[in-house]
């Protein structure tokens, strides 16, 4: 019978778990379309769950069976460039839990490789990258996960493959400071979007006091102003015509979810072009906290003294600046019990951060020039056999789902996502501030359908039971977002 056309596929397995890195995340059986002699000795579930997944969502379902089955041929053909852009935040969970629920699996990345590898007919371009949080040390994490010798297993095989760290600017931790390094050639390109963005109307007050932590703040004002507003994107981005945005869906301190749209901040080469908060209390106009305070307001000049002089390399007093500030953080969030850093639902911040990304992400073309029309296509593969909830993105709690979910248009997969997590939409900025987008529209989002293997996730997203939610414990400052 032929299935009806899906916004989002879900193939849930609850016998899905990640296989060993030994085996190059090989299947475990040789599917009539698999390209390769290898294959494991161990299960592989995961890899059979994101071929049913792309099965599901219904690409290429008259030949599904067969050796000629290439679900990703309608997205790619030979000389096709793609990016694969899996979340890659950080190395090690600051929770104390695996890094299961941490970052996207090699495991799961690796049969969608084989499925671009098969619509290029080998002969395009792969690229593999983010641009992590500034402190993750990414040698480490692409070893440590296995996924830099899946990368190497293709260029033993003469793909055109690549493997890249975005990120422009990194920086070792010590005794509370940031040492940062320069890596010249991961530059970027920037591109003003100016009266366009999600910033334009803000006033020049607020526009001094957007935030993002650990960054000297005089480099991101000279970004965002009432002159300018500019990001500085990965030139891996902007060459790609496919890209394959591989989320890790999670609960987020400031965003209240991330999931597809949010891993796009990982394509700014540079993450002092990214407001993430307003500094000050709802009442000022600020989103950093709901409740003014002294303690707050010391901290936060402390914080910005502590990052200039880091930016200058005065670590003599950045050292200092930083344990007054870190002292009167934890004092304040005692007193009022309440997150700072915009960790909370009140921030309406990073929501526009995010919008102005994948405006970019649709619109720009190679040149970095915004256009009327979309400039590549988009297909989404979310890693949730292991997601994250509680603390993250980067201190999550494991949330086993066994889950790979699939779509194309990144907001109707936001929505629907989110709402299976059990977050209400109407209280996640990021969904809401980008239904609103009418230059540079991302979707009008309407009824969503979904097919499944699971009968009760199978139909219109708003006739299915809440009590087959998944139930995401989400982070103390957004318990008021989800349901």
């Amino acid at each position: 019978m032929e299935m009806v056309k899906a916004d989002i596929a879900i193939y849930k397995s609850d016998k899905a778990e990640y296989p060993s890195k030994i085996g190059l995340f090989r299947p475990s059986e040789k599917y009539p379309e698999y390209l390769w002699g290898d294959i494991s000795d161990k299960e592989n579930n995961v890899y059979y769950s994101v071929r049913e997944a792309l099965h599901l969502y219904g690409l290429d379902e008259e030949n599904y069976g067969k050796h000629s089955w290439n679900p990703l041929a309608g997205l790619i053909s030979e000389n096709t460039s793609v990016l694969i852009k899996p979340n890659l935040v950080m190395d090690h969970n600051r929770s104390g839990d695996t890094t299961d629920c941490l970052f996207t699996n090699p495991s799961v990345i690796a049969p969608i490789i084989d499925y671009v590898i098969k619509a290029q007919n080998g002969n395009g371009k792969i690229v593999i990258g983010d641009a992590p949080m500034q402190e993750c040390k990414f040698d480490k994490l692409i070893k440590e996960s296995g996924l830099k010798d899946l990368v190497q297993y293709y260029k033993d095989k003469g793909i055109d493959i690549t493997l890249v760290d975005f990120r422009e600017l990194k920086s070792e931790i010590s005794f509370g400071s940031h040492k940062q390094e320069i890596n010249e050639r991961n530059s970027g390109m920037i591109i003003e979007l100016g009266e366009d963005s999600e910033f334009y109307k803000e006033d020049k007050k607020n526009l001094q006091r957007l935030r993002i932590t650990n960054y000297d703040p005089r480099r991101l004002a000279a970004h965002h102003n009432s002159e300018k507003h500019e990001y500085y994107v990965s030139k891996y981005l902007l060459n790609a015509d496919v890209v394959i945005n591989m989320p890790k869906p999670k609960t987020h301190r400031k965003a209240g979810v991330t999931i597809a749209m949010k891993n796009m901040v990982g394509i700014n080469t540079r993450k002092e072009f990214l407001p993430h908060h307003t500094l000050g209390d709802t009442a000022s106009g600020g989103d950093e906290y709901k409740h003014k305070s002294i303690l707050r307001v010391l901290s936060d000049k402390l914080y910005d003294f502590k990052n200039m002089k880091e930016a200058e390399e005065n670590f003599l007093l950045a050292r200092p600046a930083f344990f007054l500030a870190y002292g009167f953080k934890i004092l304040a969030n005692v007193i009022h019990n309440e997150p700072g850093e915009g960790s909370w639902s009140g921030n309406h911040t990073i929501s526009r951060t995010i919008c102005d990304l994948n405006k970019i992400l649709i619109y720009a073309n190679k040149d970095g020039k915004m256009c009327d029309k979309p400039q590549r296509k988009i297909l989404n593969v979310a890693d949730m056999i292991v997601s994250g909830e509680k603390e993250g993105p980067v201190m999550p709690s494991a949330k086993k789902l066994g889950v790979i979910a699939i779509g194309e248009n990144s907001l109707v997969f936001d929505t629907a996502i989110a709402t299976l997590m059990g977050a209400n939409i109407k209280k996640i900025p990021t969904i809401q501030n980008a239904l609103q987008i009418e230059k540079y529209a991302m979707a009008k989002v309407k009824s969503i359908h979904i097919n499944s293997n699971c009968k009760e996730l199978c139909g219109e997203l708003e006739k299915i039971d809440k009590k087959n939610y998944w139930n995401f414990i989400p982070t103390s400052g957004w318990k008021d977002a989800f349901n």
